[in-house]
């Protein structure tokens, strides 16, 4: 517990989250007159494996989508499908984030590619600015509950749980989260929406639905590509992130001719400090692990917490309460490298599938993205919206307790999250 308690410590410092695994670490070898090279190994080990280079891979391919004009697609491809429905645009772009999320793998890909797209034009069609940064910021992290999905490989890895069954059990979840988004579009857009602009806005904006399928047609093959090439066993999850990089490429700059030599090298500027940061925070906290590991935490923490019940849906429910709480202060990919080790050996002693706590740890972690302090999302939104947070928090908030109510309803209905990967992979 020194050992973690020593991290909290340079974290409050301000020290980055990265480096703050690696000094704690080094500190415990210190301590116990370990050779330093055990921390050169340990952190190299971490990364030095072909799965994770899926991660680079989908930050790549999801940057590349949304400076490709696929996500521009997608958007006229919905609105052209449910214009004239009640509160379209907030549907249009609760779809259109389903839809970039089975091609990006990343909240924040998909919170800037849709946002940028949808919260300017719902604003421009009578949509309250701050409600249409809400919904921009609660829809977006359905990108990583949907496959392909970033948090979900780094689980898998830390985990030693199949990535194809992770990403199958993110789907259910993933719908079932949209189409509530929708429900709380309906109930509450009369409150924040001009109504009779967006009529106006219909007849202005009349997009053929046949013109729309044929531009999104592209982007509507790439998810096929890419899940069905892994589930069909033509290429594992790592080479499905390479071929949706080419894939981008060749789609953004042969048929979109968006992508261009200038723009093409920002992205992949900004791709590989993206994926660096990941990387690096993986590497360090691969160390630490090993050290909490060593000192036998996981087994303290599942010997104290079933020492009080063995009951699993008690267990569940801390562990929810806990896993909110952290999402709140702490970026989910660092998240998920502390919690697992520790968290996994407790919820498998109990009888739940490692598979369906995956997810469960994410879906916790996504509701993180939107509930400040650190709420990714909502800083994401606002910028683009050029509202503040506290103006978007008042229309997020059913978004935020719906959220939450359907996080219960995955943690104790299993089958929504096993149902896909026991159907089609066992």
């Amino acid at each position: 517990m020194i050992v973690i308690l020593s991290f909290l410590v340079i974290v409050l410092v301000g020290l980055p989250i990265a480096f703050s695994f690696g000094v704690a670490s080094l500190l415990y070898l210190l301590s116990q007159s370990m050779p330093l090279t055990v921390l050169v190994s340990r952190t190299f080990g971490a990364i030095d494996s072909f799965p994770l280079m899926a991660i680079p891979f989908f930050v790549y391919s999801g940057d590349l989508m949304k400076g490709g004009g696929i996500s521009k697609a997608l958007t006229d491809f919905v609105y052209a499908l449910i214009g004239r429905v009640k509160g379209a645009l907030a549907h249009v772009t609760v779809i259109a984030c389903l839809f970039f999320g089975a091609i990006s793998g990343s909240s924040a890909a998909t919170v800037a590619a849709i946002g940028g797209i949808m919260i300017p034009e719902m604003t421009s069609r009578g949509y309250n600015r701050a409600y249409a940064s809400a919904i921009a910021a609660a829809a977006g992290f359905l990108g990583i509950l949907i496959p392909p999905s970033i948090p979900l490989v780094v689980y898998g890895l830390n985990a030693s749980a199949s990535i194809g069954e992770l990403f199958l059990g993110g789907v259910g979840p993933g719908l079932v989260m949209g189409f509530a988004f929708m429900i709380v579009n309906y109930l509450t857009v009369d409150k924040y929406q001009e109504s009779s602009r967006e009529e106006q806005a219909l007849d202005e904006k009349a997009i053929r639905p046949w013109e729309a399928t044929k531009q999104a047609i592209p982007a509507l093959i790439m998810p096929v590509i890419i899940l069905g090439g892994i589930y069909g066993g033509v290429f594992t999850p790592t080479e499905a992130g390479a071929v949706a990089v080419i894939y981008a490429i060749l789609v953004g700059g042969l048929y979109y001719r968006i992508i261009e030599r200038k723009n093409f090298l920002s992205i992949s500027k900004d791709s590989a400090v993206t994926s660096s940061i990941i990387l690096i925070i993986i590497a360090f906290a691969g160390i630490f692990g090993w050290v909490i590991t060593t000192r036998q935490v996981p087994n303290m923490v599942a010997e104290f917490v079933t020492g009080m019940t063995t009951n699993k849906y008690v267990i569940l429910l801390l562990i929810n309460v806990f896993l909110l709480f952290l999402g709140m202060i702490m970026e989910t990919v660092t998240a998920i490298v502390i919690t697992t080790p520790i968290l996994l050996p407790l919820v498998t002693r109990v009888g739940v599938d490692p598979v369906h706590f995956g997810v469960v740890m994410v879906v916790n972690l996504c509701v993180g993205l939107i509930t400040p302090p650190m709420a990714l999302n909502l800083l994401l939104a606002s910028r683009i919206g050029k509202v503040s947070i506290s103006e978007i928090v008042k229309p997020l908030w059913p978004y935020l307790w719906v959220a939450v109510a359907v996080l219960f309803l995955v943690t104790y209905v299993p089958s929504i999250t096993l149902f896909l990967p026991n159907l089609l992979l066992k």
